[in-house]
């Protein structure tokens, strides 16, 4: 019986993936992208670069003179997850935005997924290299613990960091039982590329976010925590493990009861008002 619920949980996982990825693919076409900021002020800009032996990608919007945030996507994800905030008149009014396609997503699907933290990190830093003052990072879900990651392995480049709905609490991380199935088994090449490099990032983090507990005392930078309450995917009590974590930095929490994990879409008002606080 067990083994027969656990085939079910596992092609119904196959079956979401299937139907998900006829919709979602993870890349816009120039075309998209030039219809989708038609009426935007600023038109975006797409850069290709190098970190970590490959060829990465990520999408620049606005007066470069201004503050810089770097949008860093979930898992799965891509830079368009954000494209909304691209767009944002007050954002634009303030700030320069960018947003990345992490390794194995989006334009950087080639080569697939990096599953260390501390190579997700190294991938943003030709980004952060490229600002002309230390940048905002603003990570939803996995790119949560990416850019604490990044703000421990690189603070000479980071303003402040507002963690969305961040999984970084190792005691947290839910059972990944079903993950290894498809890594270790033929189920890996039925699944869309994005999915594999999705699971081949979550199978390990919960080991990675171990490696990374001991080095929160180096975040040096301001921090902002948005979470809800009804986040079903990232437990909520993430957001005090951070509290917990960086006593000596400033950490101010954005609370919504009733807030599910999808905040970039739910709830976008409450990461511009993170961005805000992460200014000041």
């Amino acid at each position: 019986m067990k083994y027969r619920k656990m085939l079910l949980i596992i092609g119904s996982l196959y079956g979401l993936a299937v139907v998900v990825s006829s919709c979602l693919t993870g890349r816009m076409t120039d075309k998209e992208i030039n219809s989708y900021f038609s009426q935007s002020r600023y038109q975006p800009k797409r850069h290709f670069y190098q970190a970590l032996g490959r060829e990465l990608h990520y999408i620049e919007v606005g007066d470069s003179s201004r503050q810089p945030i770097l949008f860093v996507h979930g898992s799965p994800g891509s830079w368009d997850n954000f494209k909304s905030f691209l767009k944002d008149t007050f954002l634009l009014a303030h700030y320069h935005l960018l947003a990345v396609d992490r390794p194995g997503f989006g334009e950087s699907q080639a080569e697939g997924a990096e599953d260390e933290l501390s190579n997700q990190a190294e991938a943003l830093l030709p980004i952060l290299k490229r600002q002309s003052q230390p940048i905002i990072l603003v990570g939803h879900s996995y790119g949560g613990p990416v850019i604490a990651e990044a703000a421990i392995m690189y603070p000479q480049y980071i303003k402040s960091l507002v963690i969305v709905a961040g999984s970084v609490d190792p005691a947290l991380e839910p059972s990944n039982w079903y993950r290894y199935p498809l890594r270790y088994t033929p189920l890996r090449w039925a699944i869309p590329s994005f999915f594999r490099s999705s699971n081949d990032e979550l199978l390990p983090l919960e080991k990675e976010l171990k490696k990374m507990a001991p080095h929160w005392g180096k975040i040096r930078c301001p921090v902002v925590v948005v979470q809800g309450g009804k986040d079903v995917l990232v437990a909520p009590d993430n957001a005090k493990f951070i509290k917990r974590q960086l006593p000596h930095v400033k950490v101010t929490t954005i609370w919504k009861e009733n807030m599910n994990h999808f905040v970039p879409w739910s709830d976008p008002d409450l990461i511009i008002e993170g961005i805000k606080r992460a200014t000041d």
